[in-house]
C-alpha cells in the first residue's frame, strides 16, 4: 500500500509547474492525463475483482507493483503529451486497482472483528506513501529535475514489488489453518472451515438489488470527486494563494500524516459509532474543509487547514472498506468492489479535471471547491441513509 501513493494525486500535482512551464502545457490537459487514466483503471476493476475472489492478492499486487515501477520510469522520458497520456495510464490502472480492490480486499478476508483496526493500518501504509513519495520527488527535483526524480522513484517502486509475493502467504487464513483475526480454526470453535465466521455473506448478483449498496456507491463516488480534484491540485492551489515553494515539503508531509492520523481516528470512532453515521460525520467536515480553501491566508494557516482537510477524508477512505465488508461479508467482496470501482474511480477522474478547467476559465477554484462541497453534502446523506441491508 506505501508503493501507490507514487502514482497518486499529490505526487502527480508536484509535477504539474514543472509539466506546464517546460513545455506549455495547460492545467487542464496535464488534467486530463490524471482523469484519462483514472477511467481506463476503472474498466478494468470487474475484472480484478473476479481474480482477486478466485486467487488473492498475491500475484496481482506483485504484477501491479511491476507496472507501477516501469510506469514511472516512462514518464521519464516523454516528451509530449500522448506519451506521458500512455506511460501515466499504465501505472494508474495497476496503482488503482491495487490501491482500492487488492489491498482492501486481502484485509476483508482476512479480518473480521479487527478489520476496521487493520484496515486502518493497511490504508495508512499508503498515507505514508502519500507523504513520502512527494517529498522525495520534490527534492530531487530541485537538485536535478522532474525527469530524474520520475526514475528513481520508478525503480524504487520496481525492486519493492517482490514484497507483496513474500508476504502475503494465503488468499484466506483458511488455507494456512488460520481463522480471521489469527485464531487457529479449531480455537475459533469452527467446525466448517469453508463459512469460518458468523457473518452474513452476499453474492454480488444480491448485493446490488439492495438499496445500500448503491447509497454506499453515491457516497464513495461523492468524497472520490472531491478529493481527487482537490488532491491533484492542492500545490498550484496553495501556490496561487501565496504559498512559497520551499513551504511544498512541510504542506506534503502534514497531509500525510493527516491522513494517517485521521485513519486510526476513523477506526477509534467506528468502535462507538454505527459506520454509515461515521462515515457522513467525516464527510461533512470534508465538506467544510472545502469551503474553507476558497481563501485560505498563506504559511502557517495553510498547514493547519491541510491537517485537518487530510483528517477528514483520510477517516471517509479508511472507513468506507469496512463498511463494505462489514454489510456484504468476505466471500464476494472483490466481485463486489468490482462493479462499484468503475463508477466510484470514474468519479475520481471527474474532480481533476473540472477543477483544471474551472481554474483555466476563471483564473481561480472557487467554483470547483464550491461543487465539491455540495457534492461531499450529497455524499454525507447517502451515507446516513445506508443502513445495513437484510436478507
Amino acid at each position: 500500500m506505501v508503493l501507490s501513493g507514487s502514482l497518486a494525486a499529490p505526487l502527480f500535482s508536484v509535477f504539474i509547474p514543472s509539466w506546464t512551464e517546460e513545455f506549455g502545457w495547460s492545467r487542464t490537459a496535464v488534467s486530463g492525463v490524471f482523469s484519462f487514466a483514472t477511467i481506463l483503471a476503472a474498466l478494468v476493476g470487474p475484472l480484478i475483482g473476479k481474480l482477486l475472489d478466485a486467487y488473492g492478492g498475491r500475484s496481482v499486487m506483485t504484477v501491479g507493483a511491476l507496472l507501477m515501477g516501469f510506469s514511472l520510469i516512462a514518464m521519464g522520458f516523454a516528451e509530449n503529451l500522448i506519451a506521458l497520456y500512455v506511460a501515466f495510464s499504465i501505472g494508474r490502472m495497476a496503482m488503482m486497482n491495487i490501491q482500492n480492490l487488492a489491498g482492501h480486499t486481502v484485509i476483508a478476508n482476512w479480518f473480521i472483528r479487527r478489520r476496521a483496526l487493520a484496515t486502518a493500518v493497511a490504508i495508512n501504509g499508503s498515507r505514508i506513501g502519500l507523504g513520502m513519495w512527494p517529498l522525495i520527488a520534490a527534492i530531487i527535483i530541485n537538485f536535478w529535475g522532474w525527469r530524474e526524480a520520475l526514475w528513481v522513484l520508478g525503480s524504487i517502486v520496481a525492486l519493492c514489488s517482490v514484497f507483496p509475493w513474500i508476504l502475503i502467504l494465503a488468499r484466506r487464513p483458511e488455507e494456512i489453518g488460520l481463522s480471521p483475526d489469527g485464531n487457529a480454526l479449531h480455537e475459533s470453535g469452527i467446525e466448517n472451515p469453508s463459512f469460518p465466521s458468523q457473518e452474513i455473506l452476499w453474492s454480488s448478483r444480491d448485493a446490488v438489488k439492495t438499496k445500500v449498496f448503491w447509497f454506499l456507491m453515491f457516497t464513495h463516488m461523492s468524497a472520490m470527486i472531491a478529493g481527487g480534484g482537490f488532491g491533484l491540485h492542492r500545490i498550484p492551489l496553495f501556490l496561487d494563494q501565496g504559498l512559497s515553494e520551499g513551504m511544498i515539503g512541510p504542506v506534503l508531509i502534514v497531509h500525510a500524516v493527516g491522513m494517517l492520523i485521521g485513519g486510526f481516528f476513523a477506526a477509534w470512532v467506528m468502535e462507538y459509532l454505527e459506520g454509515r453515521i461515521a462515515v457522513s460525520i467525516f464527510i461533512v467536515a470534508g465538506a467544510i474543509a472545502m469551503l474553507i480553501a476558497i481563501q485560505l491566508p498563506p504559511g502557517l494557516p495553510m498547514l493547519f487547514f491541510t491537517f485537518f482537510e487530510s483528517a477528514a477524508f483520510g477517516g471517509i477512505f479508511s472507513m468506507l472498506p469496512v463498511v463494505y465488508a462489514d454489510y456484504f461479508g468476505r466471500y464476494s467482496i472483490g466481485m463486489i468492489r468490482g462493479i462499484t470501482h468503475p463508477f466510484v474511480i470514474a468519479s475520481n477522474a471527474v474532480g481533476p479535471i473540472l477543477a483544471g478547467y474551472v481554474y483555466d476559465t476563471n483564473g481561480d477554484y472557487s467554483i470547483a471547491l464550491l461543487f465539491f462541497a455540495v457534492v461531499l453534502l450529497v455524499g454525507g446523506a447517502c451515507s446516513y441513509l445506508a443502513r445495513p441491508p437484510r436478507k
